[in-house]
Parts: structure tokens; C-alpha cells; sequence
């Protein structure tokens, strides 16, 4: 599946910044639901959301197999490093635990239970932010402590990543479709809306003055410029690789993006990032007709009889067999959906 792409662009103004063409690449594919990400040095942490795992990839050498570094994680979310520890937001277990990553192979650590739905995570000193999907706000907790408690930072509705700029703190919004922004030196400060109108937004990397945003829904990434008092939302990447876009990371220039459904990892050099693409490989492309669909809806190229889909929010709510080219989705409510088959997948909306 290892496939490669060429964006071409006449020239994208990104700040002070002149992007000409770009690349977007597989680095690795044959994934299990791979989602949050982060580095140490040249060692890339994914976490499997599915498999309740943690692995590990040299980013140096992506032919070498990832090697598991933590198992019986519920549903990981959020990742961070501090100390050589490892903190991951275990999502179905409602807790942050921790392993020394030093020392894997053993059970992780609880280091707070009982918390509402934690998604995103990031350090800033001793404390770690953590984003409560469930609670509808952002904490923080100082990790040196031997009991930490939960100490509020601001309320938001559905956090789901969060990112530190200088002393502001952003965060997607995922089930309203914007990100906002808090300012950290004024905690009595409301949270402002930076962007708005996106499509499920989920990750967030910044390089220098600008925000990428992964919008999930619409299968693409997205970028702002945070020096701008009122930013516009522009496209920063769109590939036809790109199904369900949902972490990012920046690391040396590169951007890495985990596709929850498409079940890898792509990468873009931002030295020469681009919004348009060239697709030279003439695979077929997964397709469905009519969209939106009341009733039946056909599939055109589909590498599998079998088939699942899959809500916004990753459940899967129906499965089966195709029976001729085509599902029954008269009993789905309205809205969006992913299907997949194969190792294709492709959006769709019911009425």
C-alpha cells in the first residue's frame, strides 16, 4: 500500500514563509487505528486506539517494525513525555496512567482515576494539561505529586486536543467545529474563537506562527495563522490518500498525520507544502451513489464484499456483507458517516 503523491501549487504564502510544492508520502500503512502521536529523539509513540496499545517507530529507518511498548491501555488518546515517562490518556478508562519508558514491558502506572473522558495531553513544566471531552473543560494536574489533583483551567465545549503557544492555550472543539484559544497569563479571560466552520476537527501542530488543524471530517488538513487577529481557515493539505485525518505532530519540518480509518501514518515536508494534488499511481478510488442516500447506497470499486461503517466519532454502528453492490441504510439516522471496505474508505451522508 505504500503509495506516493505530488502536490503541486504555484507558490502558498504561509506568513513570512513561501511554500512552492510538496509531497505527501506513506510513512507507514497496515496500521490498527493508529491515533495519538509524539517524539523522543528519533522515536515516534503511536497509540493504537483499538488495540489498547502503545508501539514504537524509528523514525530514521520506517522499514523496521514497530515494536509494543505498552499493552492494556483503554482506548489511548493522548500521549506525553516527561522524564522519561511516558503519560497516556486512557480515553475508555477514564484515568491517565504512565509507564517508565526505560522500563517497558511492565503494567502502567495509574497516575489519576475517575476523570471525565480525557483526550488531549501536553506538558508545561511539572503540570500536565489534559483535555475532558466528558467534563467539558481543560485541567491540569502536577505530575510531582504523589496524589495529584484535578485543578481547573478553563471550561470548553467537547475539548479534544490541545496545543501551547507561547501562553496560549488552543484547543479543538471537536462536535461544534471550531478552535478557540485561552489566554494562560489571564486566567479570568472568556475563550476566544480562532477558527470555525471545520468538519470534526481533531489534532492540532503548530510551525512558528501557524496552526494546523486535522479536519477529520472533510479529509484534510487545515491551517491558520495565529499572528492574525482575526485568521482565515485555509486548506494546508489535500490528498486523496487522506480519509479520516486525526493526529498531527511536527517533528524536524516534517509533519506527521495519523489516519484513523485509512490505518496509517502519512508525512509532509513543510519546506515545500502544497494544497493541490497530482495523483500519478491511477488507483481506483473507492465511490458511493447517489450522496446523500435515503435508502440504498451503491459501491463502485469496492477491493471487498465485506464491509463496516463507522460514525463520526469512530464506533462502528453497522457491518455486514454487500448484496450487489449496495447496503440498506434506511435504518441509519441522519447524517455523516465513513464507510470502509477493505482498505478503502470513503464519507458518505444519509438524509
Amino acid at each position: 500500500m505504500h503509495r506516493q503523491i505530488y502536490l503541486l501549487v504555484a507558490f502558498l504564502l504561509l506568513g513570512s514563509k513561501v511554500y512552492s510544492q510538496a509531497s505527501i508520502s506513506v510513512f507507514q500503512d497496515n496500521l490498527t487505528t493508529p491515533n495519538p502521536m509524539i517524539t523522543d529523539g528519533n522515536d515516534l509513540y503511536v497509540g493504537y486506539y483499538y488495540s489498547d496499545k502503545v508501539v514504537k517507530f524509528d523514525l530514521t529507518n520506517p522499514n523496521t517494525p514497530p515494536v509494543d511498548v505498552v499493552s492494556g491501555v483503554n482506548r489511548p488518546y493522548g500521549l506525553a513525555i516527561k522524564d522519561n515517562k511516558l503519560y497516556i490518556s486512557e480515553f475508555g478508562g477514564n484515568k491517565i496512567s504512565k509507564i517508565d519508558l526505560s522500563n517497558t514491558g511492565i503494567a502502567p502506572e495509574t497516575v489519576i482515576s475517575n476523570v471525565d473522558s480525557p483526550i488531549g495531553l501536553e506538558f508545561i513544566g511539572n503540570d500536565l494539561y489534559i483535555a475532558l471531552e466528558g467534563a467539558n473543560k481543560v485541567a491540569k494536574i502536577d505530575v510531582t505529586q504523589a496524589s495529584p489533583q484535578l485543578i481547573d483551567v478553563t471550561n470548553a465545549e467537547n475539548p479534544f486536543e490541545i496545543e501551547v503557544i507561547d501562553n496560549q492555550l488552543y484547543i479543538t472543539e471537536r462536535f461544534v467545529g471550531r478552535v478557540v484559544k485561552f489566554d494562560m497569563s489571564n486566567t479570568s479571560a472568556a475563550n476566544v474563537v480562532v477558527a470555525q466552520g471545520l468538519s470534526y476537527p481533531s489534532g492540532l501542530a503548530s510551525d512558528g506562527k501557524q496552526l494546523f488543524i486535522a479536519e477529520a471530517g472533510a479529509s484534510k488538513i487545515s491551517k491558520i495563522s495565529i499572528s492574525t487577529a482575526n485568521p482565515t481557515v485555509s486548506d494546508a493539505v489535500t490528498s486523496s490518500l487522506l480519509s479520516y485525518p486525526s493526529g498531527l505532530l511536527m517533528h524536524n519540518n516534517i509533519l506527521y498525520i495519523t489516519d484513523f480509518f485509512a490505518s496509517a501514518i502519512y508525512k509532509v515536508d513543510l519546506a515545500t507544502l502544497a494544497v493541490s494534488e497530482l495523483n500519478t499511481n491511477g488507483n481506483k478510488s473507492l465511490k458511493v451513489y447517489p450522496n446523500p442516500a435515503t435508502e440504498k447506497l451503491n459501491i463502485y470499486n469496492a477491493p471487498s464484499k465485506e464491509y463496516k461503517i463507522f460514525d463520526m466519532t469512530g464506533r462502528v454502528i453497522n457491518s455486514g456483507v454487500l448484496e450487489r453492490n449496495s447496503i440498506n441504510v434506511s435504518q441509519l439516522s441522519s447524517g455523516n458517516y465513513i464507510l470502509k471496505t477493505g482498505e478503502m474508505t470513503t464519507k458518505f451522508i444519509k438524509k
